[in-house]
């Protein structure tokens, strides 16, 4: 099975408003949100009067710049197989072609950090110029990351960094940040008050805990979360979790999802007879179809969409740049920024 081989395709039917019916203050709140935070297209670098980690030159001391217009290989490690991922793909192939760039999309099969480690470890040893990776886990990946750049080959990271290794950039969202104006959200259309759940992928991966720590940093006083559940990043366990946090709390006024995979599996879980009836305000994460889809039905309030297509493009022209013209950011971290998506702008955010 290959990436595109992935099918979210639950059933979502349309229904009465229940779980993600929010205030009118709440809703136009939100608006106020999706204006604020909206993005074009194709963001620039942070700025470096802003930047969160300058760019350090050192660490491109033992990569092989490729000077003679020779084409460069580049190769993106995801986590693994997953629509989000898809959209990156299709950004870095465009951007390849445009470029004259060679382009591997390299994504194991299941989101396994030992299979990653392995999947790069090939990579570093066939010298590929570049490899850009989504860490299932920081830690896990250090050491090869480190080994890379010492043997000459360019390491990036994108969507999920590694920030203890020598990774020359980042390219992705800045998770904490996501993470504020998810909470923000969750507590304005809760008014304030509430007990929420959340809903992650990987307990070890560093985005998503990002995520979670912005979120209770902007949740407020007033709202208690009363659980954090995994789904690892597979639907069925996903769907698993989901029914098992419903049941455990039946007190929930909402439920945060920090990763792509949580808001399509809840939104199946919760149009089920068990759970037809909960009145829950739902936050997600990305933008997969069902999950728009759920928002336009009203089980979903809203969504955190990143930009995985940008993601893409910046990884093979951020890496083109360095290897073959010499250029040096001023930024070691480019956040690719997040909107948040509403009844109100479905039809017209981009990513």
């Amino acid at each position: 099975m290959n990436d595109r081989d992935v099918n979210f395709a639950f059933p979502l039917s349309r229904r009465t408003l229940i779980a993600g019916t929010a205030s009118a203050a709440a809703l136009a709140a939100l608006g106020r949100y999706s204006a604020t935070f909206a993005q074009d297209a194709t963001p620039a670098a942070t700025p470096a009067a802003a930047c969160a980690e300058p760019f350090d030159a050192s660490r491109l001391s033992t990569v092989k710049m490729v000077t003679d217009g020779s084409p460069i290989t580049v190769a993106i490690v995801p986590k693994g197989v997953h629509p989000f991922f898809e959209d990156t793909r299709k950004g870095a192939e465009e951007e390849a072609a445009k470029l004259g760039v060679n382009f591997q999309w390299v994504a194991p099969q299941t989101f396994d950090a030992a299979l990653q480690v392995k999947m790069i470890e090939d990579l570093v040893s066939k010298q590929v110029n570049a490899i850009v990776i989504s860490p299932n886990d920081p830690a896990s990946v250090v050491s090869v990351i480190n080994d890379g750049l010492s043997k000459g080959v360019l390491m990036m990271t994108f969507d999920s960094d590694s920030p203890d290794s020598n990774r020359v950039m980042y390219i992705g969202t800045d998770n904490k940040t996501a993470g504020k104006i998810q909470g923000d959200t969750m507590r304005e259309a809760l008014g304030g008050s509430g007990k929420v759940g959340i809903i992650t992928g990987g307990l070890g991966a560093l985005n998503l805990n990002e995520r979670i720590d912005g979120f209770k940093e902007t949740i407020g006083s007033g709202i208690e979360i009363v659980e954090v559940v995994a789904t690892d990043d597979d639907l069925q366990k996903g769907l698993g979790v989901s029914e098992a946090l419903l049941r455990a709390h039946p007190d929930l006024n909402g439920i945060a999802c920090v990763s792509a995979t949580g808001g399509p599996t809840l939104a199946q879980v919760i149009q089920g007879p068990e759970f037809k009836d909960r009145k829950i305000t739902i936050v997600a994460f990305d933008d997969l179809e069902e999950v728009l889809r759920a928002i336009e039905d009203g089980i979903i309030l809203a969504t955190m969409v990143q930009r995985p297509v940008q993601m893409g493009v910046l990884s093979i022209r951020e890496a083109n740049d360095m290897l073959t013209k010499g250029v040096t950011p001023e930024c070691a971290l480019l956040d690719t920024g997040v909107t948040v998506v509403t009844k109100e702008n479905l039809k017209t955010y981009t990513k």
